[in-house]
């Protein structure tokens, strides 16, 4: 029996529900729930929770992984169906990584980055099967364009990230890069 494709979703935890940032994770949830993958995040609020709430909501299987690190700061999200509890930060990350056959990013702050940063190593180096790593939103268009600039990143390494305009588009690609899941 095969499962269905586990995506990634990273994004920031403090974005506000009724603001642009929400609408477009719910909207990503949705669009991946209908092209029949289920949903990895980080299982708490802000994106984490509208993108949840969005693939719950259109039939996807929500896993949440959560750390004892934010169990002060809020309550996992309730659209999370599967919670994987972690001791720490690196578990985490290990965890949702892992897991998961291909990864989008939304708009972040410092986990993001260092979500996306640990990702994208991890695809350079095979320490991660071959996955899509989708960046969704205009500012990592010249976030991902700065990276270029000192040279230090090699050229060849952007060949491991794509820049999409849409969830629709975002879900798309994730999903026509991910290897098929296997039982």
């Amino acid at each position: 029996m095969n499962r269905r494709p586990l995506v990634a979703v990273f994004g920031s935890s403090t974005i506000r529900e009724s603001g642009p940032e929400s609408r477009e994770a719910e909207e990503l949830g949705r669009r991946l729930a209908v092209a029949g993958a289920d949903v990895i995040t980080g299982g708490y609020g802000g994106a984490m929770a509208a993108c949840s709430r969005g693939a719950h909501e259109a039939g996807a299987h929500v896993v949440g992984v959560t750390v004892d690190l934010f169990e002060g700061r809020a309550p996992v999200n309730r659209w999370v169906k599967e919670r994987v509890h972690t001791n720490d930060l690196f578990e985490r990350l290990r965890t949702i990584i892992g897991r998961a056959d291909a990864f989008i990013a939304l708009s972040g702050s410092v986990g993001t980055l260092a979500e996306i940063f640990l990702t994208w190593n991890l695809l350079m180096a095979k320490g991660h099967p071959a996955a899509p790593l989708v960046l969704l939103g205009a500012p990592w268009k010249g976030w991902l364009e700065a990276q270029r600039e000192p040279g230090l990143v090699l050229p060849e390494l952007f060949a491991y990230v794509q820049l999409a305009d849409t969830p629709e588009q975002a879900a798309r690609l994730a999903l026509e890069g991910a290897a098929p899941p296997s039982a």
